[in-house]
């Protein structure tokens, strides 16, 4: 056997290309389109053949092939698709997937094939197979489809996830010359079916004590008919209406998460009337946000995406004749705003967990409402019930001309036995609005409190307990802050605040007011920060902060620089920051701090991600003291296919299984790669969303094949999804193939096993990649062609420098009285 010296890396993409080129699919049942060309000048050595019965007959063998699901636009799966006489089969969990209206489907469905026809029964429908992708493309027109918000994944798709366990933990330890510290949080989970158990809990330790503290357990699952979370144990209320308060026990609650992204917050619907068929085209701040035809007649748009801040949409009605109507919808949005028709609702009962759990014994109950009543108006409601308690909130949100309104007003009344009652009012009001062509923010919340018997819920669990007044609280309190522009480069911005309260206190109050720009290649910022505490003189600090790249790749160090001014001794820090690694999944920074123009202090820190969660180190000195610290964190899930160590992760996560492809990098999780046993955690999914899960092969061994390389997923709140690509182990052969003349073999000649099986075809140069070659085996070369010939290879005994396996061989033309199947041994 030869080896011939050729570069393996560049052959496989040179081959890459070809297959890409040969495969290129023809659509079936679509519209018909110029038929496509091949380009024999791009072929490098050798000779060549006629490609184009490729093209004439690029389509998928009868039988079951993996396909991406792709309808309108949008990848929907991956399925196994049947194929019969080249056409693919549609069957009914396609066809309920596709969201048709009710008499569409039934028409479907009523069909006596396995295999509807999709073209046929719903006019404008289209299904084409993409061969170079992969994929099926199903289009269906918007008439045939049921109404739904954009972005909606119906409940049947989404995934409850697997019965799993998991231990997400955090440890540190840090000492010094004078004392040492450790701390471990834990949260752990188990989930069974549509039920997520949650349990959180922190240990510390120093030279004193030791210390376990157990910061809550729930129950939860979702409730999919009513849009909403149960929420059973250790938990908090939402602060929707109503300051928020720790309690335990039951919890009813509006989640938004479950909307399709067309219905989430606040938009408002635009009506109009159309005269013909109509484009209608919806702009904001410049920008085309929605644009949809509509039938003549009164036309109704409702799930317009939620923007940030809001601005006026301007609405344009093009109609069939290119007349056009222009008008104005005003999008102002209050803090509390839903969309027309849209409710939110919390229903809570339980136990107080306020006052250092002095108040655990509180019994009280809260529910709110809200309701959208139109574009400018939403209605709010809310109630608190406990012992000798009781506070009513009634309220409104309000989209003007000149910005978003929310108004609210609430009445507590507090009787304890044997004393006065005492009743009072808290308004609160808020206000925002957005300039589109200045592109300034303005954000105002001012609270007002009755002069005395106003009294919030966990004040009164605080009075109770004490059995005295609820202290000092304030009057009045504002808020105000203002983001504006400055051309492309820069940006001014203002927050400020201001407390004031019914006792000899002092008024409380705080400013920052701050610029941040760019030039060049260089970010700075300059900001100024104003306070006065209760029982304290005012004070004004002054920042000015840079930061520079030292380098243009994208782990490229960063330099910072901080200088604090101050009349008797300024501050300056200097630090140093970036990223290392090929997935960038080493950080570290470092800073040294100079006062009065003498150096104090010393910092460092480091953290390294891996598949199995992050190290991190760091040390510091200032003077003569020195410190340091070491930390872990990840998670461990304990699943049926045994234990995984992974990344630390959010409440819902992936667990993706791919037995065999050791190595491969999961798509976009830097750092993550499947383990030894054929898993890895994905820390971080988005629930009722469809996730797009990729693996990289790249790392892969040759002799391993991922079946597919995506898969798309929609889990439900807290799930723990399992993602299974499957994977193929087949030894690959390279063969340096030549024919009798000693001349590469035509290039894209097809190649087939003695029985008549498809093995691929030749690639550029005359080399062959074979996968699943037996230790010895026969190829028929261009089996019905003029360069018919027979090549026997066999598996050498060892790879070469890269772990390739190569063999040569010589492709021998039959006899030309032999009209059978060949048997004539090659000459090697």
């Amino acid at each position: 056997m030869s080896t011939k010296c050729v570069d393996p890396i560049q052959q496989l993409n040179r081959l890459a290309v070809a297959v890409a080129w040969l495969l290129a699919g023809s659509p079936v049942s679509a519209a018909a389109v110029p038929p496509p060309q091949f380009s024999a000048g791009f072929m490098l050595g050798g000779k060549s053949i006629d490609t184009q019965h490729y093209l004439d007959q690029a389509r998928f063998p009868d039988g079951v092939h993996a396909l991406d699901v792709v309808i309108n636009g949008e990848r929907h799966a991956t399925a196994d698709i049947a194929f019969e006489s080249g056409e693919p089969c549609i069957g009914q969990s396609i066809l309920e997937s596709l969201g048709l209206k009710a008499d569409q489907l039934e028409k479907l469905i009523a069909q006596p094939e396995a295999c509807s026809p999709l073209g046929q029964v719903i006019e404008g429908a289209t299904v084409v197979v993409d061969q170079a992708e992969l994929a099926l493309r199903i289009g269906i027109p918007q008439a045939a489809l049921a109404s739904s918000g954009r972005g909606d994944v119906p409940m049947r798709q989404r995934d409850q996830g697997i019965t799993a366990g998991f231990i997400d933990y955090s440890f540190s330890e840090s000492r010094s010359q004078r004392r040492s510290a450790r701390y471990l949080a834990l949260r752990t989970g188990l989930n069974a079916g549509a039920w997520r158990l949650r349990h959180r809990a922190a240990l510390s330790q120093d030279a004193a004590s030791t210390r376990y503290a157990v910061l809550g357990t729930e129950l939860q699952r979702d409730l999919p008919a009513w849009n909403s979370q149960l929420v059973i144990g250790q938990a908090h209320t939402g602060g929707e209406l109503f300051a928020a308060v720790g309690f335990t026990g039951v919890r009813i609650a509006t989640d938004e998460r479950m909307l399709p992204d067309a219905l989430r917050g606040y938009a408002p619907a635009v009506r109009g009337v159309a005269n013909s068929n109509a484009r209608v085209s919806i702009h904001q701040n410049g920008l085309l946000i929605h644009e949809v035809h509509v039938a003549p007649g009164p036309f109704l748009i409702d799930d317009l995406y939620p923007t940030s801040f809001g601005g006026d949409l301007q609405v344009t009605v093009t109609e069939a004749d290119g007349r056009e109507q222009r008008f104005r919808v005003g999008f102002s949005a209050a803090a509390q705003a839903l969309r027309p028709g849209a409710t939110r609702l919390s229903a809570t009962a339980g136990t107080l967990r306020e006052a250092g759990g002095r108040a655990d014994h509180w019994r009280f109950v809260e529910a709110t409402y809200a309701r959208g009543i139109s574009n400018p108006l939403t209605l709010l409601a809310g109630t608190q019930l406990a012992d000798h308690y009781i506070a009513a909130l009634v309220g409104a949100a309000f989209a003007t001309p000149l910005g978003a309104v929310g108004l609210d007003l609430t009445r507590s009344r507090l009787a304890w036995p044997g004393h006065e009652p005492v009743a009072g009012n808290s308004i609160r009001l808020n206000y925002q609005r957005s300039i589109a062509a200045t592109g300034s923010h303005v954000a105002m919340t001012a609270h007002r409190y009755s002069r005395s018997g106003f009294v919030t819920l966990a004040e009164k669990a605080r009075a109770d307990v004490d059995r005295g007044g609820v202290g000092a609280r304030p009057r009045q309190r504002y808020q105000a802050t203002l983001s504006q522009p400055l051309g492309s480069r820069g940006s001014l911005f203002f927050s400020g605040g201001r407390s004031t309260y019914g006792s000899e206190e002092r008024p409380r109050s705080d400013m920052q007011l701050g610029f941040q720009g760019s030039f060049g290649h260089l970010t700075y910022g300059l900001s100024v920060m104003h306070y006065q505490a209760a029982q304290s003189q005012q004070t004004t600090h002054y920042a000015l902060t840079a930061s520079l790249p030292l380098g243009n790749s994208a782990g490229a160090p960063r330099a910072h620089a901080l200088l604090n001014p101050a009349q008797r001794s300024s501050r300056l820090q200097l630090g140093l920051s970036g990223t290392a690694g090929e997935t960038h999944n080493l950080n570290y920074s470092a800073s040294a701090h100079a006062v009065g123009g003498q150096a104090r202090s010393f910092s460092s820190n480091a953290a390294y991600r891996t598949s199995a969660g992050t190290l991190s180190a760091g040390y510091s000195q200032q003077g003569d003291s020195r410190s340091g610290n070491l930390g872990v964190a990840g998670s461990v899930v304990i699943h049926a296919g045994g234990v995984t160590a992974g990344p630390s992760v959010s409440d819902g996560f992936a667990l993706i299984q791919a037995k065999g492809a050791r190595g491969a990098r999961v798509g976009s999780a830097d750092g993550i790669r499947v383990s030894r046993d054929g898993f890895a955690v994905l820390p971080h999914i988005s629930p009722y969303r469809w996730n797009r899960i990729e693996l990289e092969p790249a790392d892969l061994p040759l002799d391993v094949e991922l079946q597919q390389t995506a898969q798309r997923v929609a889990p439900t709140a807290g799930s723990i999804v399992r993602v299974t690509f499957t994977t193929r182990t087949d030894r690959t052969l390279f063969i340096d193939a030549t024919d009798a003349a000693g001349q590469p073999l035509p290039f894209a000649a097809a190649l087939h096993d003695e029985h008549g099986h498809a093995k691929g075809a030749v690639g550029q140069g005359g080399v062959i990649q074979l996968r699943g070659a037996s230790d010895a085996g026969v190829l028929i070369v261009d089996p019905h062609g003029p360069h018919r010939c027979r090549l026997q290879y066999r598996i050498p005994t060892t790879a070469d420098a890269y772990g390739l396996l190569w063999d040569a061989a010589q492709c021998l033309p039959f006899a030309s009285t032999d009209t059978s199947t060949p048997s004539a041994s090659a000459a090697r």
